[in-house]
Parts: structure tokens; sequence; C-alpha cells
């Protein structure tokens, strides 16, 4: 019997999607969602869908789930598959902890799907919003009037676990925010070691009793606060993702040491690899409408080229070269994309340069004839002349250029651009040869911290190469429109991340290293 997961502030199911998808060696799931959390609506609708997939075995979600996130019909379930939807619609929920009439239904379905009284483990995961405890929530709330952070309610959502964890006693429960919750202070008291402190007696001296640990292994007998800071890019993912991850186990229940995650051991994935294999898109441009394309993207690279030639004459060569390629009569308007982009089969081949168990993961044989959620953004011309500079820049230099003496004429008027401010990086290209920084919920607001590795696109990243940057696998569908499904992708925790946290949780519950993570998906 898999053992049941809750997942609260789940977002778009990150973490529900790597425990949904970790197996035994006969293939069969060790871990299912039963319910999950999520206020915001777009994200509450993909929950959905994505429940709806995996009431199947892995590897025989029906074709009806295929037509769907393709467009060719208007919902994933047939009659003969209506009792999954309606399972699905049962396990995934909009909420918004912190709301009276939403805790007592969220408390409802906990009594319904667990039970105060039941002798089985469970495990309880969520990541609460990160807006208060991170770097950059914290530099904007400096700037608002009155702003007191005692009073900002951000600070108290992990408490919602402290109600759940002391109430309904999960064996282990997994809680993840941003590296920002280790320095974060109240009224002067640094929030970290009282949030240790409070999970670990959730229901007070008489309550139910947890170790908090991490689950990485650490060198000292007792971890150190940076032993609970896991490093995506460690533990082979494409991405410099730093977050902190607490692992509460309730007294009684084991974690074998050789369990705990090793970072290092996984061979590095660069970005080139991750977003290999996926067609190439134009941006689309707010000033023009895109019929004469080759042209305007020409026009747009000579110009560039001009600018810059003098201070990187290299880097105006690689532009002045792709500009001439335009005006060739071959060439053909790649197109920006679309939520199904299809391919011809002989072109695809996503992924091959992939470590065999990621690529495994992330593609599915079964959506041969295209990509999901494929298709850029627009973007001003200005912008476009800095995306095509920076990607340019590093291809020449193998790294992103920083701050303002690096972007010869091209910088914009814009009080946070000067030499010696903290927004050196406010145009990011995510260089090739590494991994990516981090994916972040800003990606909705623009493309500036996510420009495309290749100039010749010269464009922010799309929704599915930000997906798979974050190791969504390459069959899940984000609901909603542009800008909420790139939140989504931003704000989540990497599923291939969450499945590695899964085989830990599964260890310490059965007392053993055993299990796996499973590739087919």
């Amino acid at each position: 019997m898999p053992i049941k997961v809750v997942d609260i502030f789940a977002g778009a199911g990150g973490l529900g999607e790597g425990f949904s998808t970790f197996t035994n060696e006969q293939g069969e799931k060790l871990f299912k969602v039963v319910l999950s959390a999520e206020m915001d609506g777009h994200a509450a609708k993909t929950l959905r869908t994505r429940a709806f997939f995996h009431q199947f075995p892995l590897g025989k979600a029906p074709d009806s789930y295929y037509a769907y996130v393709r467009g060719e019909v208007l919902q994933p379930w047939t009659e003969d598959t209506r009792e999954k939807w309606e399972a699905a619609c049962s396990e995934a929920h909009q909420l918004t902890l912190g709301e009276g009439e939403h805790d007592d239904r969220l408390d409802q379905l906990l009594s319904e799907k667990i039970g105060t009284n039941s002798t089985a483990p469970w495990v309880l995961v969520g990541g609460p919003p990160c807006q208060a405890f991170s770097l950059a929530g914290r530099s904007r709330n400096v700037g608002i009037k009155d702003y007191d952070p005692a009073k900002d309610h951000r600070h108290f959502l992990y408490r919602h676990y402290l109600h759940i964890v002391s109430k309904y006693q999960p064996a282990v429960f997994i809680l993840e925010n941003v590296k920002g919750m280790l320095s974060s202070r109240v009224d002067g008291e640094r929030m970290f070691p009282r949030i240790i402190a409070d999970l670990t007696q959730p229901g007070g001296p008489d309550g139910p009793k947890y170790r908090v640990v991490p689950v990485v292994r650490h060198s000292g007998f007792e971890p150190e606060e940076r032993d609970f800071l896991l490093r995506a890019e460690e533990l082979g993912l494409p991405q410099a993702r730093h977050r902190v991850v607490l692992m509460g186990i309730k007294e009684g229940v084991s974690l074998p040491e050789d369990a705990l995650l090793q970072p290092g051991k996984a061979k590095q994935v660069i970005v080139a690899h991750a977003l290999h294999g996926l067609p190439e898109l134009r941006s689309k441009l707010t000033e023009d409408d895109g019929k004469n394309w080759a042209e305007t993207a020409s026009t747009i690279l000579r110009n560039t080229a001009q600018k810059v030639a003098a201070a990187e004459p290299e880097v105006a060569k690689l532009l002045m070269a792709r500009a001439n390629a335009l005006k060739s009569k071959l060439a053909k308007d790649p197109g920006t994309g679309g939520q199904f982009v299809s391919a011809r089969a002989e072109k695809w081949h996503s992924g091959k340069h992939l470590p065999h168990d990621l690529r495994a993961w992330l593609v599915d044989e079964r959506l041969k004839g295209g990509w999901l959620n494929h298709f850029s953004r627009g973007h001003m011309t200005s912008d476009l002349e800095r995306y095509a500079y920076a990607a340019a820049f590093a291809e020449v230099h193998k790294r992103a250029p920083r701050g303002p003496g690096e972007f010869p004429s091209l910088g914009p008027a814009h009080k946070n651009w000067a030499e010696g401010t903290k927004f050196v990086d406010r145009f990011n290209v995510q260089c090739a040869d590494a991994p990516s920084s981090t994916i972040t919920s800003h990606l909705a607001k623009d493309g500036h911290y996510f420009i495309h590795p290749d100039f010749r696109q010269f464009r922010s990243l799309s929704v599915r190469e930000a997906a798979r940057l974050q190791t969504f696998p390459d069959n899940f569908f984000f609901e909603g429109p542009a800008g909420a499904q790139r939140k989504q992708v931003g704000n989540a925790v990497p599923p291939y991340l969450a499945r590695q946290i899964a085989s830990v949780v599964f260890a310490a519950i059965n007392g053993s290293a055993s299990g796996k993570a499973s590739s087919e998906i």
C-alpha cells in the first residue's frame, strides 16, 4: 500500500511530482499524494490535471491526457476515466491557508484522508510562501512605510505545519524554503532557531516530538545550520538553486545514515544539455507584427553589432554574421511557438546529451509529436538588442556580462542601472556550459534574468525551457495564461530533486535505504 502524502502550499506540485514517481524495483509506486492544497487558481488547475495523470500506473496515462495537452480536446478524461478524474478533483484543492474558512476545509479534508487515529505512517510536504524570508523580498519590505516584520503573517505560515503535525502526526514532514530563512529576523530574533524549536515540539511540551534534520550527509555528530541548505547543482540538476530543506522525523522513527543524499556524486548537468532538442523560437516583438521577422531581426542584430563594435569586436563579429545570414532567402521564420509545438519525428531527439537517468525522467516518447508550453514572449527592440549582445558576449567570454561597463551603449535609463548598484546582473544570460542560475517567479515579470544562451534566438526562456531547468517532465502541462505558467515554474521545487528527497523519506519510514526513484514517467 503506498504511503500517503499531503502537499500544502503545493504550487504546481513539484514536491508531489517527485514523491508520486518514486517506485520499488517492480515499478510500484511507494507514495500516493492524497491531498494537495494551493491558493493560486491556475496552479490548482495544474495540480488537478497532473493528479489525473498520476491516477494511473507510471507510463499508463490514457491517450485522452495527451490529446488534451496537445489542445485537441477540451478535457483530459473520457467517460471511461471519469472516476479517475473525480479522484483527481478530490485530491487537488484551491485553498488559501491562513483564512479561517479555508483552514477549516483543510482540516476537514485531512480528517477524511488521514484521520486523527491512523496508525499508518504518512508524510506532510510543502513550501510556505517565501517572500518574507527571501533576500529580495526583505529588500523590498525595507522600502515599505511602517513595515513591521512581526506583523507580516508570511513569517509565520510555517505554523500551519505545527497544527497539522501536532494533530495528525505524520511519520515524516518536509518543509522547503529559500536560503534567506537561515538569516531572517523578527524583532531582532533570528527566525530559523525559532522555527526549528517550534517544529521539534509542534504541540508544545505535551505533544508529539520530532527530530529536525537535513536530508544531506553532514560531517559533524549534530548538523549545523548550513547543512540544511541543498544545492541542486550538486545533486545532478541543471540549475544552481539553493534552498533550505527541513526534514522532521517523529520520535520512534529512525533514519539510516546511508539513506542521506550525497552532494557532488552526480555528474554536473549544464544548460546546453538540458535544453538540447527543443525547437528554436523567435521573440515576439512589441513594436512589430512579425510579418517581416527576418528583416527586422537582421536590422536589430546589425544595429547592436555597430553599437558594441569598438568595445567588443568579437561579439560584434558574431552578431553581424547572424544579421547577414538572416538576409538570405533560405532564412526561415522559426515562429513563436505555442501551448503545443509539433515537430517532424526525425527531428525529435530531445536531451540526448543528458545523463541517462535524467533524460529518462524528462523525456516522454509518447510526446514524440512535439513539446508542451513552448512559446516566446514579446520584447521591445531595445531589450532584444541587450539579449542578443548578452548571449553573444557569453559565447565569446564563457560568462555573462555584468553591469553597465560591460553593456556598451546598450544600458537602460534606469536608476537601478548604474555602476555600484546591486543590480549588476539585471540582464543575465544563462550560459550554455554551466548550470543555470536560480529559476524564480520573477520569470513571470520579464525575461531579463533568463536570457536564452543562443544569441541567434536572442530572447528569454520559454516556459518549457525554464521547466526543463527545473526538471519538470516534458509531459507535465502547466495550466493558465503565460504569466501564470511562468510563475508556477519559478515557484516550484524541482521534481527531480523532490524525487531524491522522497528516497530519504522512504528510508526513514521503512528503516532501510530501499526503493528507487523511477525514471519512467
